[in-house]
């Protein structure tokens, strides 16, 4: 497979670049309910950046940065984003339990793990990505059972929590099976993966209205 790894990591940057730009400009309309996402975003975008040229200029690994950015810091606010977004009591009480667990789960892996913080978890990510998408699940029944579903081409989490899924559903095989793939087929689909979650973002930021009733 004829693919360039390195000019696929620097066009996911430059798209990300382009999502956090388009973000920062449409902050005033996308409103302060998706705050915590957009932070949750510019984070793990920029430790990415980071990262990438912090390796090329010292080859020191990098895991202690993806796992207390990424792992901790940003699936944090991304389930706090998925808390304030729900406001059904049921569904809001269910998203707490997660809240405790993703919590509690960072703390059994302090415990399992050797030397967690300087070697990247998949068992940590794995157990993050499952309870992202129990949010996920959560927020698109309250939507989909709301008067948001009659403008849902224009409601932003919508389209954030459809990139989500496409990015953290599509990538759980490749995380699995990364030691029996090759590597350039493990980037190229990280990088497909990356450039539709992103395109999304992009439509669902240019599409959005934002709407301060429920």
């Amino acid at each position: 497979m004829n693919w360039n790894i390195e000019t696929g990591k620097l066009i996911s940057m430059i798209i990300s670049i382009i999502v956090m730009i388009l973000m920062i400009i449409k902050y005033r309309k996308t409103g302060k309910e998706n705050l915590f996402f957009i932070i949750g975003y510019l984070l793990f975008s920029l430790i990415d950046i980071f990262c990438y040229f912090y390796y090329r200029m010292t080859s020191l690994p990098t895991d202690i940065f993806y796992v207390i950015g990424f792992l901790m810091i940003v699936f944090f606010l991304y389930l706090l984003y998925y808390y304030q977004l729900l406001y059904v009591p049921l569904l809001k009480k269910i998203q707490t339990v997660i809240l405790v667990l993703f919590v509690l789960n960072i703390a059994v892996m302090f415990l399992i793990e050797e030397d967690l913080l300087h070697h990247f978890s998949f068992n940590m990510l794995y157990a993050d990505i499952l309870l992202l998408l129990f949010s996920i699940i959560l927020f698109l029944y309250q939507t989909f059972n709301s008067d948001k579903i009659l403008g849902i081409k224009n409601y932003l989490p919508f389209w954030i929590s459809v990139a989500l899924l496409i990015f953290f559903i599509g990538s759980i095989p490749i995380f699995f099976f990364r030691n029996t793939v090759s590597e350039t087929i493990y980037f190229f689909i990280l990088f497909m993966l990356n450039l539709i979650s992103n395109g999304i973002l992009i439509l669902g930021l240019i599409w959005n209205k934002q709407d301060k009733t429920r």
